[in-house]
């Protein structure tokens, strides 16, 4: 008796090697009945941010979000609904430029007094719960678009997609005038 013949591997259409692919990431928001925000800064970046990262292999955005909530703050809140897309355009020619996509999710309101936090001592190097009017000391004007239309989204307002270049990105990340 003949063995059967292992099914074909379609070849992959050229078009497909020149896809630009895209580093995922994503990042929870936080806040408390005050409406403050919780946000860290890394120490690989110099802006703040809402705590999250990379999406890992195997791992849906929901799960990297409250794993890295956990990793970097120690707090541990379940991923609710998806509050805001972000999007960097890049031209995919080297790492920094490549192109990324960030889900926010909302992971509640947290009571006062603040819950202790346990910040990751080799990536996080800082924590705070800031009001919304005092985000452009801690973020440019771009990241603060992306917080506000997570939060807005989180009060009824709809999902959206906020589009910048990696360009875009860096400049207002030099514009900050970050909290230190």
């Amino acid at each position: 008796m003949s063995q059967p013949r292992p099914a074909e591997v379609p070849e992959v259409p050229a078009y497909l090697s020149g896809i630009a692919r895209a580093f995922p990431a994503a990042c929870s928001v936080v806040t408390d009945p005050d409406g403050k925000v919780l946000l860290v800064r890394s120490f690989n970046r110099e802006h703040w941010g809402c705590p999250g990262g990379v999406i890992d292999p195997g791992e849906s955005p929901e799960q990297a979000a409250e794993r890295e909530l956990a990793e970097e703050t120690g707090l541990h809140l379940p991923a609710g609904r998806l509050l805001h897309i972000a999007w960097a355009c890049g031209d995919g020619s080297d790492l920094p430029n490549m192109p990324g996509v960030q889900f926010y999710f909302d992971h509640g309101t947290v009571p006062l007094p603040h819950p202790p936090l346990r910040l990751q001592p080799d990536e996080v190097r800082d924590a705070a719960w800031v009001a919304v009017d005092d985000l452009p000391a801690y973020m440019g004007r771009l990241r603060i678009a992306r917080l506000r239309a997570a939060l807005d989204a989180r009060t009824g307002g709809e999902v959206r997609i906020l589009s910048a270049t990696r360009a875009e990105l860096k400049a207002d990340a030099a514009k900050g005038r970050y909290v230190t």
